[in-house]
């Protein structure tokens, strides 16, 4: 069985493809590579820097000022915290989403989100706001710290 790939543009049973519905935003936050740590040795910088070092109930995040002009995130969400592959993965894509709202407003660090026990069964709300709270504590922590 064949399958179709739609394609931006073609109409398809009289509905257009769903990137014509999606609004295309000058200076749209993505998520590249370049905001992503992809390299052991900057993880364990973070996990042995550790600036900044904030938690919850439900995750631990560590952060280290870096020399880029950007933020970027690396996640470890564990099997310990999340059994199977898809809790895993949903609250990686949760927080992934987050940072991508919240990077423009956050300094120049590397941070590392660890999952603690009890993240996965937290629905997708209750750890983007976990995750906001976060952030705000973070971006005061680093203003603060810069001032003195």
């Amino acid at each position: 069985m064949a399958v179709a790939l739609s394609m931006p543009g073609v109409q398809r049973g009289g509905l257009s493809c769903l990137f014509d519905l999606l609004p295309l935003c000058p200076g749209a936050t993505r998520f590249p590579r370049r905001v992503r740590l992809t390299e052991a040795a900057d993880y364990q910088r973070v996990f042995k820097g550790r600036c900044y070092r904030l938690n919850n109930s439900w995750m631990t995040v560590l952060a280290v000022p870096n020399q880029l002009q950007h933020p970027r995130l690396g996640l470890a969400i564990s099997r310990k915290v999340a059994r199977n592959a898809v809790a895993r993965n949903r609250v990686k894509r949760v927080t992934r989403e987050s940072f991508r709202h919240w990077q423009t407003r956050l300094d120049s660090l590397d941070i590392v989100v660890l999952g603690r026990n009890g993240v996965a069964a937290q629905p997708g709300k209750v750890l983007d706001t976990a995750l906001e709270k976060l952030w705000i504590k973070l971006i005061e922590k680093c203003a603060g710290s810069s001032s003195n």
